[in-house]
C-alpha cells in the first residue's frame, strides 16, 4: 500500500499533454529594441509548426502648430451634415420614384398612351382639354407699336393690333389639309378595330388616316379615335351621318377635331 502511495499518478505527468493543443504565444524583448513573437499553428498536413516573427517599433515625431492640433481634437460634424443632406435627398428621390411608379404616360392631344411630342396628330389638332383661342393675337395699343412703344420687345407687324393679326396667317404644313378634315370619334367600344372604323367611314369619302387609341397593357380601345379625310366635304358628310350611329351596342359621337393654335 505504501509503495502505491509513493508512486505518482501517470495522469498528473505534464509530459502527457493533449497532442491537439498548441503552446501559448511567447513574446521576447530583445536588446536591440525589437520584439520576437513565437507562435504555433497547424499546417496543411495537420502538423504543428512554430512561427517566429521579429517586430520593430518605430516612433515618428511631427511638429504641429498648437492651433492645428487643437482643431484636430474638435468633433467633426461636417460629414454628419453632408450625410444627413444626402440621406434626405435620397429619401426625396425615392419618394418621388414611388409616386411616379404607378403613373402612365398620357398624351395631352389625343389622350393616348404616348408622349405628346410623339403624337401622330400633334400638328393637326389642339389638346383635348385646352380650349382653343381665336386665330389672331390681341394686344394693347401701347404694346402694339413695335420698337420703343410701351414695350422693349419687338412685335412683328402682322401681330400689331387686331387688323395686323387678321392680315397675318399661319403657315400651313403638310398636315394643314388633314387639320381641316379630321373627325374626333368618341364613345367607341373597347372591342373596336381600326379596319372596321375605316370601312364605316370610307363610305363617305377617301380616308387618309385612322388612329384608334388603345390601352398599352390590354391593347383594347380606350373609347375614342381620329378619322382624317382627304376632302373636308367628305368629312362633313361623315360627321352628319355617323354622329349618333350605333356601333357595337354604343352610340358614336362624331365631331370635327379642334385645330391647333
Amino acid at each position: 500500500m505504501s509503495r502505491l502511495g509513493n508512486h505518482a499518478d501517470w495522469a498528473d505527468d505534464e509530459e502527457f499533454d493533449d497532442p491537439s493543443a498548441l503552446p501559448a504565444q511567447q513574446v521576447i524583448e530583445n536588446k536591440d529594441g525589437t520584439k520576437t513573437v513565437i507562435s504555433y499553428r497547424f499546417n496543411d498536413d495537420n502538423k504543428k509548426v512554430k512561427v517566429s516573427r521579429r517586430i520593430k517599433t518605430t516612433v515618428q515625431r511631427e511638429h504641429v502648430n498648437p492651433q492645428m492640433a487643437e482643431r484636430r481634437s474638435w468633433p467633426n460634424t461636417n460629414w454628419k451634415v453632408q450625410a444627413q443632406e444626402a440621406e434626405k435627398e435620397g429619401g426625396e428621390k425615392g419618394s418621388m420614384k414611388d409616386q411616379l411608379k404607378d403613373k402612365k404616360v398620357k398624351c395631352r392631344i389625343c389622350n393616348g398612351e404616348h408622349f405628346t411630342a410623339r403624337c401622330p396628330y400633334k400638328d393637326t389638332m389642339a389638346p383635348v382639354e385646352e380650349p382653343t383661342g381665336g386665330a389672331g393675337v390681341e394686344m394693347d395699343d401701347e404694346k402694339a407699336g413695335g420698337l420703343g412703344a410701351g414695350s422693349s420687345s419687338y412685335v412683328p407687324p402682322h401681330l400689331r393690333g387686331k387688323a395686323g393679326a387678321a392680315g397675318g396667317e399661319k403657315m400651313g404644313g403638310r398636315f394643314e389639309k388633314d387639320d381641316l378634315a379630321t373627325l374626333r370619334v368618341t364613345n367607341v367600344s373597347e372591342l373596336a378595330e381600326e379596319n372596321e372604323l375605316r370601312d364605316l367611314f370610307e363610305r363617305f369619302g377617301r380616308v387618309t388616316r385612322v388612329f384608334l387609341a388603345r390601352d398599352r397593357e390590354t391593347q383594347r380601345a380606350k373609347g375614342f379615335a381620329f378619322i382624317s379625310y382627304a376632302d373636308r366635304g367628305d368629312a362633313q358628310l361623315a360627321c352628319d351621318k355617323m354622329d349618333g350611329f350605333g356601333y357595337r351596342h354604343l352610340i358614336l359621337r362624331v365631331e370635327f377635331a379642334k385645330r391647333s393654335t
